[in-house]
């Protein structure tokens, strides 16, 4: 019986070629395999030697006797085992793992030329000094040389012999005769199936791209894919619509010379607005990986221009002239302080809350913050909680899918959080969020990810948030009406309004700054110009409970009616007259009439509840600081006492009227 010598690198490999061997020729060849590493120590004597590569007969060539025939085999892909090789995406990165930079060079190849040529094979193989770390890993029986353990490993099996190598060992050794021309025809065949079956995975590759294409083209809005050098790749119908310009002008030029801004200005995903064709448009560009290589999706809606000068994206408003810091108007130096305080805060990404009673400006300052921040390009999304019924807030924050409810869009919405990309949203009133609404909040701020209703899909979102109330959200807490969790998320960076009445210096100021805006054609020099000497006293101590916003309320009234002639206390809002008598009618009992007298007596100290303490302590009065606490927030609400910043709190000029009484 004559013998053949299967010399190779590994044990697999010589193993799976006897195999092969044995199954063809029925027993009529005496075969063994030896490794590279055992000739040394090993007698040769055999009528025909297969080494399994080229590498390998380099290696073995000096240990053998050269009168003994030799090939060196073809070997090929076991077709049988690439099925999973086929369902990898297009273009992923698989680090080949073999046991000789020729095999695994040679087996790519193959690979690549039986049409698997979708993903992008890196080698491996012992002694190979740089290679990927990648989460899919593909070896032809060789697993255990796997330099790390990838998240996927695909093994193929060892190459097999190919029919010339097979036809070439029986023609050597006279075996013509014994072989099964059956199995011959059955591997044929597995290689017209394989070749089937990569031919219909491309068939439905380019039916899904088909499909893909189907839906991008019937969008409402314009959607472009761009390279990392800014040309235009791809777009749908819309985007040509609202460029005014054809596919084929398009088509590999650089986006800049179409749009209102540089294409290097672009970093991460970011959100413009400017104007194409004379038209207001909202620009998006969202950042993508695709094969390795950085590009940018990007769409563009056209914003709707209503009567009122407001602009309108998906139906939304979108604020297009927002306010500055500098519209806080202000000569109040805890208020100054406070402006001071948000620029330095503008320039970070962290969550803000602002807290302050209605009318002080909330919204102002939240403007004010996303102009002077990075994000000063992006959209501004503003959004007021208590105007919003609890069934329709969730899909107005996180979108919705197509069909998730009666009534529901085609291709569903999107919500404020998406549209928002790249710039700020502004939650107001977010201690009326309702409780199953506050967790997906909570997620937003901590995962930077929503999910639509009735979708799966998790959208990665990439906005900076700033909430405003005017409750306190530690009492909600602890009335189990607010999330402990979602305060402190949302309290990163806190922000304190401060009310019209402790900001008694802004009172004339405001008044004769929007006096002279809404008279127009004539200006006033000083307010005694405008109001009575008692008139400018009353407004001067009255409560402002409206804050500025009641101010500029008054003023727009006061100046329609104003002839020329100064207007007195009977030309005000008759409840301002109400609110002014039922201070004469507050009750308090002895110790607060205590605490309130401490702040005459030390009038020029500021004073805080521990030091209140201390002082009724020394005269046997029975107030501890938790009592101290509660008196100071009641004065403090009828305008008795105000803050001084954080050293303490001074008496009202309405204190000490309340004391003379």
């Amino acid at each position: 019986m004559k013998k053949l010598l299967i010399i190779s690198e590994g044990q697999n490999t010589g193993t799976r070629l006897i195999k092969q061997m044995n199954d063809l020729l029925k027993g009529y060849l005496e075969m063994e395999n030896i490794l590279v590493s055992e000739l040394k120590t090993s007698k040769i004597q055999a009528d025909l030697i297969l080494f399994t590569s080229v590498y390998v007969k380099n290696r073995s060539i000096r240990y053998l006797d050269l009168e003994i025939p030799n090939i060196v085999s073809r070997r090929i892909i076991d077709h049988k085992n690439i099925e999973e090789i086929i369902r990898i995406e297009e273009g992923k990165d698989v680090l080949f793992i073999n046991d000789g930079y020729g095999s695994a060079n040679e087996a790519i190849e193959q690979l690549i030329d039986l049409g698997l040529d979708h993903i992008k094979y890196h080698p491996y193989y012992p002694d190979c000094v740089s290679y990927p770390h990648l989460e899919i890993a593909i070896t032809p029986g060789e697993s255990q040389l796997a330099p790390y353990e990838p998240k996927e490993l695909i093994d193929i099996g060892t190459r097999i012999l190919d029919i010339h190598t097979i036809h070439e060992i029986v023609r050597i050794l006279d075996l013509e005769s014994y072989l099964d021309d059956s199995l011959i025809i059955d591997y044929i065949r597995d290689i017209v199936e394989i070749s089937k079956s990569i031919d219909e995975s491309r068939k439905k590759s380019l039916e899904a791209q088909i499909i893909l294409e189907n839906i991008v083209n019937t969008l409402d809005y314009g959607v472009a894919f761009i390279n990392n050098e800014g040309e235009i790749l791809s777009l749908n119908p819309k985007f040509e619509y609202i460029l005014g310009v054809k596919r084929k002008d398009l088509i590999k030029q650089k986006i800049e010379m179409f749009l209102p801004f540089e294409y290097s200005n672009l970093n991460g995903s970011r959100t413009y607005i400017g104007k194409i064709e004379n038209r207001d448009v909202s620009i998006q560009f969202r950042e993508v990986k695709i094969y390795r290589n950085i590009g940018y999706i990007l769409s563009i809606r056209l914003i709707s221009k209503f009567n009122n000068g407001t602009d309108y994206v998906d139906g939304r408003v979108l604020n297009r002239k927002l306010h500055n810091f500098k519209d806080y108007l202000t000569k109040d130096k805890a208020a100054l302080d406070m402006i001071k305080r948000a620029k330095k805060f503008s320039k970070t990404d962290a969550t803000i809350l602002i807290e302050g009673e209605n009318g002080t400006g909330k919204e102002i300052l939240a403007q004010g913050i996303h102009m002077n921040s990075f994000r000063n390009n992006g959209i501004f999304v503003p959004i007021n909680v208590s105007t919003i019924s609890s069934s329709l807030l969730e899909s107005e924050l996180f979108g919705y899918e197509e069909g998730t409810f009666t009534g529901a869009l085609k291709g569903g919405k999107t919500g404020i959080f998406e549209m928002a990309h790249g710039g700020t949203v502004f939650i107001d009133e977010v201690g009326d969020t309702p409780l199953d609404v506050q967790p997906k909040l909570l997620r937003v701020l901590e995962e930077k990810r929503i999910r639509r209703v009735g979708g799966i899909e998790e959208i990665p979102i990439d906005v900076r948030i700033i909430a405003a109330t005017n409750k306190n959200l530690l009492e909600l807490v602890e009335q189990g009406k607010f999330r402990l969790d979602l305060f402190f998320r949302l309290n990163i960076l806190p922000i304190q309004t401060i009310p019209l009445r402790r900001r008694r210096d802004d009172i004339e100021y405001l008044l004769k700054h929007f006096i002279n805006i809404n008279l127009h054609h004539r200006q006033i020099e000083s307010l005694e110009d405008f109001f009575k000497k008692e008139t400018i006293e009353f407004l001067h101590n009255y409560e402002w409970i409206g804050n500025v916003r009641e101010l500029i309320n008054l003023v727009e009234y006061l100046t329609l009616i104003y002839n020329g002639e100064r207007l007195g206390i009977s030309s005000l809002h008759s409840y301002m007259m109400d609110i002014e008598s039922k201070k004469d009618k507050i009750y308090l009992s002895r110790e607060e009439i205590w605490v309130l007298k401490q702040f005459k007596i030390y009038n020029r100290i500021p004073l805080g509840r521990t030091r209140i303490a201390e002082l009724a302590l020394d005269e046997n009065m029975k107030i501890g600081e938790g009592k101290v606490r509660s008196i100071l927030k009641t004065l403090e609400e009828y305008g008795f006492i105000e803050p001084i910043g954080n050293m303490g709190s001074k008496i009202t000029i309405d204190g000490k009227k309340v004391l003379e009484k």
